[in-house]
């Protein structure tokens, strides 16, 4: 039997179904080959795992039911008869968002502090602007927060608002700094500069 190598993104009671419905169609392709009638080999498998669950997740059901080892068959046998034709195939969806328009995201999160992500989001896709999905004419960008967290990663976020309190904290330190400064200065100097004495010169006239 031929290993699995599956994608990161495939979770892992995917890939222990597949694996299991790989097992499946080459018994079953064994055991027609021998004579047995197929219809009664897949029949004893769903018996078989009948209430079952998943090793790796024992509170998802396997669901090995007739129709879902028939495709499975289907599937298997014009994919070369291997466990990877039977994972999941997510087709990769045209992105709503371009480089320039997360670049110019960055620099507006980067030039003022927010909160969190989402609300530099709202604010930023509230904005008028000629780029993007239904940016047309000054209207709002029509691209929600939950397709913003499936594309940019929330570390820049962090790392950034980080750099902000950085430099907040910063400035508060310096303000501290500032004022002492000034405190000691005022107890030690007058506001104002002393006045000149003008020295007057002796009259002798009566």
């Amino acid at each position: 039997m031929k290993t699995l190598h599956a994608s990161n993104s495939i979770s892992a009671w995917h890939r222990e179904r597949a694996e299991r419905l790989h097992r499946i169609c080459n018994s079953i392709a064994s055991r027609s080959s021998r004579g047995d009638r197929k219809r009664k080999i897949i029949q004893w498998f769903v018996w078989r795992y009948k209430s079952r669950c998943h090793k790796c997740e024992p509170s998802r059901p396997l669901k090995i039911t007739r129709s879902a080892i028939e495709r499975a068959l289907r599937i298997w046998k014009r994919g070369g008869q291997v466990a990877a034709v039977l994972l999941p195939q997510y087709k990769p969806r045209r992105s709503v968002f371009t480089a320039p328009m997360l670049i110019r995201f960055v620099d507006f999160i980067a030039r003022q502090p927010e909160p969190n992500l989402k609300t530099a989001w709202e604010k930023f896709a509230a904005r008028g602007g000629n780029f993007g999905c239904g940016r047309r004419s000054g209207k709002p960008l029509k691209i929600s927060y939950g397709q913003l967290q499936y594309n940019f990663p929330g570390a820049i976020f962090r790392e950034i608002r980080a750099q902000h309190k950085a430099i907040e904290t910063a400035q508060a330190t310096l303000d501290e700094t500032r004022f002492k400064a000034i405190a000691d200065i005022t107890s030690r100097f007058p506001a104002r500069p002393p006045r000149r004495r003008i020295k007057r010169e002796t009259d002798f006239q009566i």
